[in-house]
C-alpha cells in the first residue's frame, strides 16, 4: 500500500473540518490543520454579535455525513451552529490533528522535491505533499479608511469581532453599514442604547424571517426514523435550489419577484422612510436579507437612519454634510475583504510566482479549487463557488470529494505532482464569466461579489446541482501529472 501523503489544511472552520473528516474516513491520517484562533468553527467562532445566525436552513447548513436531528429551529443561531462544528470535531477525532493559535505566514512550492514548505506564525516550517486553503471568502473584517477615525476617543469595533464587555445602556451608538450582520444585531442595540444611528450607503432588499421552531415530536421523529430527516433536508434543498431562477432569469422570474418584495417591504416602513429603505436596484444584485425587526426598529424614537456619507470623525462625533453627531461608540458592519482571496498569506508557486501576482487581473481557477502554476495546491470555498440561494456546505462537500479523488488517484499511481493546465483554467473562467454576465449579480449595484470592473469573482453562476455535476470527478486530462521524485519522507507532526 503506498504511503499516505502529507496534507496541510489552513483553517479549522466548516470547510477545513469537512476535508479533515473525509481524509480520516478515507484512512489518510497524515494531515495537520493549522488554525489561527484557539477554537474550531471559523466564522461561527468569530462572529458572536447579538442574534448572529445563518440564513440557510439548519438541516442544509450541516454535513450530509453528520446529521443533527434536534436542531432547535429552521435557521439556527450562532451558539448552536458553533456547537455543532465542535461536536463534529470531537466525534471524528479531528482535534488531535489541529494546531491552534497557529497562522500561516508563507507557503512555497519546492519544485526539486515536489513539496510545499509552510512557514507558521510561531516560526516553524512544515512540509507536506499537499497544501489546502480552507480560509473561505469572509474571514477578514473590512473597516473603511475614514479621515479622523484614529482620533476618535470613543469605543470602536467591527461586528465580526464583537466587544462583549461594552455596556450599551445609555450610550449613543453609531452603526456603520446595514448588511447581513447589521440587520441581525441592530434591533438588539436599539433596545439597549439611548440612541442608535444607522449610517447607510444603500438600502438592502429584505424578506420576513420565517424562523419556525422544531417541535419535540419532530425531533423524536427525525431521530427515530432518520430517513424522514433526509426527506426534510431534500425538500429544503429543493425549495432553496428553485430560488436560483430569480437570479439567472432577469427577464421573467426576477421582475415578478421584484413586484412581490417591493410591495411587502413598502408595507413595513413609513411613507417618509420608504424612499430610503426600499432599494431601487434589481433584487438579488446584492444579498437579499432576512429580518422581522430591522425595518420595524426605525419606528422607535431612539433610532435614526442617516443616508448622508460620513465625511470624517472627530474625537467624539461623526461628521456628515448635515453636521456633527456626537456618539460614544461606533460599530462597523462593513463586511469583509472578500475580493482578496487567501490573504494575508504569501503563497509562491512554480518559479516563485506569487499568487497575488498570478491573480492580478482577477482570481482564475478551475472549479474554484486549483490555479495554474500552483501544483499540489487546492482551495475550498474558493473563487466563484459562493452561492446566493443555497448552502455553501453542499458546495464544499462537492469540492472535498473532488480533492480526495485527486489525492487517492495520485497515491494509487505513484504520482508526485498534479497541476492544472492553463488552458483548462482559461476555458473554465471564460465560461463562468460569460454565464455570470447574464445574472442579476452583474446588474446595477455594487456588492462584495464583484470587482470594480464588473467581473464577478465570488459567486457560482447557477444551481448547486450544476456545480455538483461539473465537479463530480476530476478530468485528469486537464492536469499535468508527474511521478514522485521523493526518496524519503519525514513525518508531519500533528496535533
Amino acid at each position: 500500500m503506498p504511503q499516505s501523503p502529507r496534507v496541510i489544511i489552513v483553517g479549522a472552520g466548516m470547510s477545513g473540518l469537512c476535508l479533515a473528516i473525509q481524509l480520516k474516513r478515507a484512512g489518510i491520517e497524515s494531515f495537520t490543520v493549522l488554525e489561527k484562533s484557539n477554537h474550531v468553527g471559523g466564522t461561527w467562532f468569530e462572529n458572536s454579535y447579538p442574534n448572529s445566525g445563518c440564513d440557510v436552513p439548519s438541516y442544509l447548513y450541516s454535513f450530509s455525513f453528520a446529521p443533527k436531528h434536534d436542531w432547535s429551529q429552521k435557521y439556527a443561531r450562532q451558539p448552536e451552529i458553533l456547537q455543532y462544528f465542535r461536536d463534529c470535531a470531537d466525534k471524528f477525532g479531528i482535534n488531535q490533528h489541529i494546531r491552534f493559535g497557529t497562522a500561516v505566514d508563507h507557503a512555497r512550492f519546492d519544485e526539486e522535491r515536489s513539496i510545499w514548505k509552510v512557514s507558521t506564525s510561531d516560526g516553524e516550517t512544515l512540509e507536506a505533499e499537499f497544501f489546502v486553503s480552507a480560509v473561505g471568502q469572509l474571514n477578514r473584517p473590512k473597516i473603511p479608511d475614514i479621515p479622523g477615525l484614529k482620533e476618535f476617543q470613543g469605543t470602536v469595533w467591527h461586528s465580526a469581532r464583537w466587544n462583549q464587555d461594552y455596556d450599551l445602556k445609555g450610550k449613543r451608538v453609531a452603526v456603520v453599514g446595514n448588511g447581513a450582520s447589521a440587520v441581525q444585531f441592530v434591533p438588539t442595540v436599539a433596545a439597549q442604547a439611548a440612541q442608535t444611528f444607522v449610517y447607510q450607503r444603500s438600502p438592502s432588499w429584505m424578506q420576513r424571517f420565517n424562523n419556525y421552531r422544531y417541535s419535540e415530536f419532530s425531533k423524536r421523529l427525525f431521530s427515530a426514523m432518520p430517513w424522514t430527516a433526509k426527506l426534510h433536508r431534500m425538500w429544503l434543498f429543493g425549495m432553496c435550489e428553485w430560488r436560483i431562477r430569480a437570479i439567472v432569469d432577469p427577464w421573467i422570474a426576477n421582475p415578478i419577484y421584484h413586484m412581490w418584495i417591493h410591495r411587502r417591504m413598502g408595507r413595513r416602513v413609513s411613507k417618509e422612510l420608504r424612499p430610503h429603505l426600499v432599494p431601487k436596484y434589481t433584487p438579488g444584485c446584492k444579498r437579499i436579507l432576512l429580518s422581522n425587526d430591522f425595518l420595524e426598529a426605525f419606528k422607535k424614537p431612539n433610532m435614526k437612519l442617516v443616508t448622508e456619507p460620513i465625511v470624517s470623525f472627530s474625537e467624539d462625533a461623526i461628521e456628515t454634510a448635515a453636521g456633527l453627531t456626537p456618539v460614544d461608540a461606533v460599530i462597523f458592519a462593513t463586511g469583509f475583504e472578500s475580493l482578496d482571496f487567501l490573504q494575508p498569506m504569501e503563497i509562491l508557486g512554480r518559479g516563485g510566482l506569487p499568487l497575488d501576482a498570478a491573480w492580478k487581473e482577477r482570481p482564475k481557477t478551475l472549479l474554484g479549487m486549483v490555479a495554474a502554476g500552483f501544483p499540489n495546491m487546492f482551495m475550498l470555498y474558493g473563487p466563484n463557488t459562493n452561492l446566493g440561494h443555497n448552502s455553501i456546505i453542499y458546495m464544499v462537500e462537492c469540492q472535498v470529494s473532488y480533492i480526495l479523488k485527486c489525492i487517492q488517484y495520485m497515491q494509487a499511481n505513484g504520482l508526485g505532482e498534479i497541476e492544472v493546465r492553463p488552458e483548462a483554467v482559461a476555458n473554465f473562467d471564460r465560461r463562468v464569466q460569460r454565464k455570470l454576465r447574464r445574472t442579476v449579480w452583474a446588474g446595477d449595484c455594487t456588492s462584495w461579489y464583484k470587482k470594480a470592473d464588473g467581473s464577478i469573482t465570488n459567486n457560482w453562476y447557477g444551481a448547486a446541482l450544476e456545480y455538483r455535476w461539473a465537479a463530480r470527478k476530476p478530468k485528469f486530462s486537464q492536469f499535468v501529472l508527474k511521478p514522485t521524485v521523493r526518496e524519503t519522507q519525514t513525518e508531519l507532526v500533528s496535533g
